[in-house]
């Protein structure tokens, strides 16, 4: 299923969730009623074994502010939109154990039909409607008014952790932070936070999405990945002296810089063309 188009999958499946109601254990219609019963839904998922037992695998990229989408295919069409049993679990790997962090809520789309507007309004939803592989290398979170034809409309929630854009924010900064075992700190989200993620794993991924973006030539692609080294090795030193799980000012900035730094380089080490391309990657 990995090169089959999202927007085909739900066409050729004919379901659609837009106007359906939410069901479970909430008693109201409120955000927080909402993230009570997804808690409670998703406590045993926690040990990500009971996960696997109940049909979630494993999709896709590990995102460095997203971490690993576990997914139960079978929930995607059921026409439901239960806060109790999340259609995508999110794990990331800490200290060499999967740890749960948030929890994202599926729903498929026909043309001219909207995602619905509970827990927290439509806006809050984003669109994916490219291949599964495209979208697990280089995931495009559109408007979900942005949407023409079938497409997947996805709701994040990060029940088990903080966030820095908030809750339901599809991104989540405070991930790099947590890998490495340091406290979030939310004032810091966004170059610190990125700098941070080439040395919590999110190294790799970042040097495919900017293949992805920019489509480089060989010759670029070896001075991407002198850059990405550099900067991988300045980031790695700067995190070792930190003085307990804070990062301080000082160290703030350092790493701060070091992200601003790579991108001048990245961008020092692109054509004109491939430069270009690149503009479009919010990940920068």
């Amino acid at each position: 299923m990995t090169a089959l188009s999202l927007a085909t999958t739900v066409l050729a499946l004919g379901a659609t969730t837009a106007s359906a109601q939410p069901v479970g254990c909430h008693t109201d219609s409120s955000a927080e009623a909402f993230v009570a019963c997804a808690q409670a839904g998703t406590e045993r998922y926690r040990d990500q074994a009971m996960a696997v037992l109940d049909g979630y695998r494993r999709v896709g990229s590990d995102f460095p502010g997203m971490g690993e989408h576990w997914i139960r295919m079978a929930l995607v069409f059921d026409g439901t939109i239960d806060a109790r049993q999340p259609e995508v679990l999110t794990y990331v790997v800490v200290g060499g154990r999967p740890r749960l962090l948030g929890v994202a809520y599926v729903v498929p789309l026909l043309a001219g039909e909207q995602p619905p507007p509970h827990p927290v309004g439509r806006e809050a939803w984003h669109d994916h409607s490219r291949t599964l592989e495209d979208e697990t290398v280089l995931p495009m979170h559109h408007a979900p008014d942005s949407g023409e034809g079938a497409r997947l409309a996805m709701l994040h929630a990060w029940i088990w952790s903080p966030n820095p854009a908030g809750m339901f924010a599809a991104d989540n900064w405070a991930i790099p932070y947590i890998r490495l075992g340091l406290t979030p700190d939310l004032s810091q989200a966004g170059a610190v936070a990125k700098a941070l993620s080439l040395t919590a794993g999110g190294r790799a991924y970042v040097e495919r999405a900017i293949h992805a973006a920019a489509r480089p030539s060989d010759n670029e692609r070896q001075r991407v990945a002198v850059a990405l080294d550099r900067t991988e090795a300045l980031v790695t030193a700067i995190a070792r002296v930190l003085q307990g799980p804070d990062v301080d000012a000082p160290a703030a900035g350092k790493l701060a810089s070091a992200w601003t730094g790579l991108w001048l380089a990245i961008d020092a080490a692109l054509g004109t063309e491939a430069r270009g391309r690149l503009s479009a990657l919010v990940l920068r």
